[in-house]
């Protein structure tokens, strides 16, 4: 949108632009103003269209007027922001562009036309080229790719039939977008991810920088997508290891919120020199002011953006229970979000000396390369702490309903003979393990007790060292398999366990597979055999002096709905408002442009419809 103050002056301008009167400084202003707004390119466009019909047809249109009230240039000027008074225009006075209207046949017109909206386009397209284009540099070489759109909801994209874009999309460095409905998430190489909402306009510069012309976007920025910036007219972000939303206008204004960890920014003038330095920390926002440079801060709002294209917050698609530790910063204990759980994280030790803070919830999210996390993390930052969940398995449950469970010794167990469970989690420590003794691990259990742990992913079970354990099936040094080297990076698990006849189950671990889409891609790490039903996921860590961390843990029945690339929404390609367009669209009417109807409507729309109908018979 352009400011009230703005239009008027842009409408004066343009006007002693047709005239052959504007001043140096209009000049360099008018130039300024159709780098940095798209409104008024089109304004701008529109008034050269409107000013070459009107002076053109000025007497044919004024008779299909009932009033005939002389009008001024002033009246013109106003046409568009009053919805004009329906003047005679055929007395317009005489102006360098106009006289040479009037003087010329209908095909000269047409021709004059044609080279206006030919030359105003080129002008146009020469400050900012249009969106959408096919990633072509300017010496002909193809860009390199990355980044891809990874999941579209009712999208329309500004030229998309001339130049296609859509879900599944490469996207090149140098390619520009415009997203004009719907919603669109675009995942680059390095792992970085961005949610856009409609109306959007955005450029993809280079593989760690983009740029927001427009519109409002979400970000997810893991740790290797260091050095990642995000630019707007007078921000400059960077150092973006993190969750934040941005918000950018026409007018240079934007919104900087920080979900998670924390985010550097410059403040930029006019000529794109840094004012001023931001630092936020999670769950604080800044508001920039693009006339005065000055910066508001405030509290965060998550909920005033799309971070997710999920369509629900449960169960779904195969993923029945989901945990992101979207909790405030402090003890984990007591804590009850996501779903498909029976009641909140219980504590079952912390060390004496740390105390129950010690199974606490971190800001910010663990991130692996493909997985888009939300949320915030489980941190065990003490060496004698267990904490644990019980997962929803009673009659009629979520489990239930998907047919998983079965009655173990009295209790009620996910491990239905024939079925599949798949379980994904990220899980980090700080340190490596100097001994055979030092545990952590993420584990399944079947009721309550150490005996009772049938599946432990991590380190130090039973003098073992890193790798895949169970107590319940007596998996030792002897028969115990390993997981790989030990690491310190975020790692990412998927567990399938295949429930068998008279509890013969089989588990199979993939340490960071290699497709999260195609398992059978995948190459299993480690593989046990025994029984392995169980009920409670739990979080451990004892000995050592590491600090050890696990987020996202999906429950499902296939592997796609734990590594999180599920249908749901995913890949909905925009269908409704087409079909609407093209159930309504009427052949063969014609629309006769009077001042009557233009009003409103907008002045590109009824000279479009004026200009086919009514000057197109004329040339032939």
């Amino acid at each position: 949108m352009i400011a009230d103050s703005d239009r008027k002056k842009l409408m004066r301008v343009l006007g002693d632009l047709c005239n052959g009167q504007i001043t140096a400084l209009d000049e360099q202003w008018l130039q300024e103003q159709l780098a940095d707004s798209a409104a008024a390119r089109s304004l701008y466009l529109d008034y050269l269209e409107m000013e070459a019909s009107l002076d053109a047809e000025g007497g044919s249109l004024a008779r299909y007027d009932s009033r005939r009230d002389s009008a001024s240039h002033d009246d013109m000027e106003q046409l568009d922001d009053e919805n004009a008074d329906d003047s005679d225009l055929s007395e317009l006075p005489d102006s360098s562009v106009a006289s040479f209207w009037r003087k010329s046949p209908s095909w000269a017109v047409a021709a004059a036309l044609t080279g206006i909206a030919l030359f105003s386009s080129a002008a146009t397209l020469g400050l900012l080229s249009y969106f959408g284009n096919s990633g072509r540099t300017a010496a002909g070489k193809t860009a390199p790719v990355v980044a891809r759109i990874t999941g579209t909801q009712n999208s329309l994209w500004r030229h998309e039939k001339t130049h296609p874009v859509g879900y599944g999309s490469e996207l090149v460095a140098g390619q520009e977008l415009e997203l004009q409905e719907g919603l669109a998430e675009i995942t680059f190489l390095d792992g970085a991810t961005v949610l856009l909402e409609s109306p959007a306009r955005f450029l993809v510069k280079a593989p760690h920088e983009v740029r927001l012309e427009e519109g409002r976007m979400a970000a997810v920025v893991p740790a290797q997508s260091h050095g990642f910036r995000v630019h707007t007219r007078n921000l400059d972000i960077f150092d973006t290891g993190t969750e934040f939303g941005l918000m950018a206008r026409q007018s240079g204004a934007a919104e900087l919120h920080v979900f998670n960890g924390a985010v550097r920014a410059d403040v930029l003038d006019s000529t794109g020199k840094a004012l001023r330095r931001l630092e936020l920390n999670a769950s604080e926002a800044a508001r920039v002011n693009p006339v005065s440079t000055t910066v508001a801060e405030f509290p965060a709002d998550k909920a005033a953006f799309v971070c997710s294209l999920e369509p629900t917050t449960g169960p779904r698609d195969g993923l029945l229970a989901y945990e992101g530790f979207d909790y405030p910063a402090g003890p984990l204990d007591a804590q009850n979000g996501g779903y498909g759980w029976a009641g909140p994280w219980f504590g079952i030790a912390a060390d004496s000396k740390a105390g129950p803070d010690s199974n606490g919830v971190a800001v910010g999210s663990l991130t692996a390369k493909g997985i888009v996390p939300l949320g915030n993390r489980a941190v065990q930052t003490a060496q004698q702490n267990r904490i644990r969940r019980t997962l929803a398995t009673s009659i009629g449950s979520v489990f239930d309903a998907a047919g998983l469970v079965e009655d173990q010794d009295s209790v009620r167990l996910i491990g239905r003979d024939g079925t599949h469970v798949y379980i994904s989690f990220l899980q980090r420590v700080s340190e490596l393990s100097a001994s055979n003794d030092e545990f952590y691990g993420l584990e399944l259990h079947r009721a309550d007790g150490n005996v009772n742990r049938v599946l432990s992913i991590g380190n130090g079970a039973e003098d073992t060292l890193y790798g895949a354990t169970s107590n319940y099936n007596v998996y030792g040094a002897g028969n115990f398999p390993a997981l790989g080297v030990e690491d310190t990076e975020a790692n990412f698990y998927v567990v399938k366990i295949t429930f068998g006849v008279e509890n013969h189950d089989i588990v199979e671990v993939y340490r960071n597979p290699e497709s999260l889409r195609d398992e059978q891609a995948s190459i299993v790490d480690a593989e046990l055999h025994g029984n392995f039903a169980f009920d409670r996921i739990g979080i451990a860590s004892f000995h050592g002096s590491k600090i050890h961390e696990i987020d996202e843990i999906h429950v499902g029945t296939h592997y796609l709905a734990v590594t999180g690339r599920w249908g749901g929404k995913r890949g909905l390609q925009r269908q409704g408002m087409v079909q609407l367009q093209q159930e309504h669209r009427q052949p063969g009417v014609q629309t006769r442009w009077t001042g009557q109807n233009c009003g409103r409507m907008g002045l590109a729309t009824l000279f479009s419809s004026y200009l086919s109908v009514n000057l197109m018979q004329d040339i032939r």
